[in-house]
């Protein structure tokens, strides 16, 4: 009986039906399909550059045309550095307006930042330091998050000295990364 029904079960093998023009049975992309592909890959990279802050930031951002700390940016060259920059003038430069570069400061030294708008900028993570010179802050450990919610002050006073140590590193970094424009006069 199991012999019968395994028969039943199994049909005949038919050959597969092959179309005639196989080989030209590809699928043709016409130019308007190529538009709207690359148009979709182009709204695809803006929402993503809106959703996650600082992706594709060095294609997209307001770069400057220094990579280092000794090319100055086209924004300056009609100006004679270093500048001076008071309290007031430097909140000008905090990323909001998209005329004018991103400024910070330490130690008194203005840097140009505006190469790293995604981190700098108004929807960067370390936005409050921009336009401000915020020597405090950076004087608490990497990993605490105290200093992203300090206000910003240029004292120093009263610091230990594993903390002005670490001002001082910070200072280093930002000296070696980005153009010093200017100092912060008191």
């Amino acid at each position: 009986m199991l012999r019968n029904r395994r028969n039943s079960i199994t049909a005949p093998k038919k050959p597969l039906a092959r179309h005639k023009n196989a080989a030209h049975a590809r699928t043709r992309f016409t130019i308007l399909d190529i538009i709207r592909m690359v148009c979709g890959l182009i709204l695809i990279g803006f929402f993503a550059k809106q959703l996650i802050p600082g992706i594709f930031g060095r294609f997209w951002s307001r770069e400057t045309t220094g990579e280092g700390p000794g090319i100055v940016p086209a924004y300056w060259r009609d100006y004679k550095l270093p500048l001076e920059f008071s309290h007031r003038q430097l909140r000008d430069y905090d990323g909001t307006r998209s005329d004018t570069p991103i400024l910070l400061a330490i130690k008194g030294k203005v840097y140009d930042v505006t190469r790293k708008s995604g981190l700098y900028g108004p929807r960067g993570t370390y936005r409050q330091f921009a336009g401000a010179d915020c020597s405090r802050a950076f004087s608490f450990s990497l990993w605490s998050m105290r200093g992203l919610r300090e206000t910003c002050s240029d004292d120093l006073t009263g610091l230990s000295t594993e903390a002005r140590q670490r001002v001082d590193e910070w200072a280093r970094f930002f000296h070696e990364r980005y153009p010093c424009v200017g100092e912060v006069k008191n």
